[in-house]
């Protein structure tokens, strides 16, 4: 997804449909870039594998650089220097003379206390990928880095080339797989959720501890996956994430519970979903069933590509 707005003041719009965890770049192709862009952000001779801090150009390239304040405007102003300057004044001589005199002369102004924030120093780094030459960002993770440093760092990419596109972490393309609801009623009765993040998190928050971590790794390698559609389930399906992987006409249903398994549908998956959980494995209506030991992701992975 390439975005192209001044500037992004939350991310649900972008990111949202993103699976937790998942590892992400921003990355701007710089020959889609204007000469003068490149030059005002010090990338005109940059060449791969360089890192740079970016020029400033703008307000938020220079909090990235030198940092910003805190104004406490509910406390009482305080005397502060704000700068030196040089004072010309004229100097009695005496006799009817004067002498022109220039000296520096500190500054100070009541002003609201205020606190230091340093900078971020987001540094950018030249990779050529398929041919072309990008600037691209650190790697945040999606749910585990705070949200203002990955709104600081798209923000910075906005403000010096116009445009940053989303990314996995290899550089790979890939949009926020569209989210879309359905009822199912195939599994264990749960919480209907209003998406992604909310629908994992209620079902994984009623798991053990212990069991979180594989749930989540599970749900990582899904995501870096690409599939072209993820469905929440709903209702009674509410444990269940579904990946669409149309290359392989298959579609992965992942459970999020514990002490369960993974099932692989063909074709249409939304017609058998609406059977019991003992109608599908009577019937033999999935194409496999992969529980989740330790050769789950080896044997998934012919299925989800």
């Amino acid at each position: 997804m390439i975005i192209t707005r001044k500037y992004v003041r939350q991310l649900t719009s972008y990111l949202g449909g993103l699976i937790p965890y998942t590892e992400i770049k921003f990355a701007t192709q710089l020959d889609r870039i204007g000469n003068a862009a490149l030059v005002r952000s010090g990338f005109h001779e940059l060449e791969t594998g360089e890192t740079i801090l970016p020029s400033i150009v703008g307000n938020t390239s220079r909090i990235n650089s030198e940092g910003s304040y805190e104004v406490h405007r509910d406390q009482p102003k305080e005397r502060r220097l704000v700068g030196r300057r040089e004072w010309t004044r004229e100097e009695w001589a005496g006799r009817g003379q004067t002498n022109t005199i220039t000296e520096e002369v500190d500054i100070y102004r009541d002003c609201y206390p205020r606190t230091f924030i340093p900078p971020p120093g987001i540094e950018l780094t030249a990779v050529e990928h398929d041919g072309h030459l990008f600037a691209v960002s650190p790697t945040f993770i999606w749910q585990q880095t705070p949200d203002i440093q990955i709104i600081h760092a798209l923000n910075l990419m906005l403000e010096l080339f116009g445009e940053a596109e989303i990314r996995h972490d290899n550089l790979a393309s890939f949009l926020p797989p569209q989210t879309r609801r359905v009822n199912w009623v195939l599994l264990p009765p749960g919480h209907g959720m209003a998406g992604v993040t909310a629908h994992v998190q209620g079902v994984i928050n009623r798991t053990p501890p212990s069991f979180r971590g594989p749930i989540m790794s599970r749900l990582t390698f899904l995501a870096s996956r690409n599939p072209v559609d993820v469905y929440l389930g709903q209702g009674g399906f509410n444990a269940y994430v579904a990946y669409v992987f149309p290359r392989t006409g298959m579609t992965v249903l992942e459970s999020v519970m514990p002490a369960n398994a993974t099932y692989i549908f063909r074709g249409n998956w939304q017609t058998v979903s609406h059977l019991t959980k003992t109608e599908i494995l009577a019937g033999h209506h999935h194409h496999d069933r992969i529980f989740h030991d330790a050769d789950w992701q080896n044997r998934l992975a012919r299925y989800a590509q």
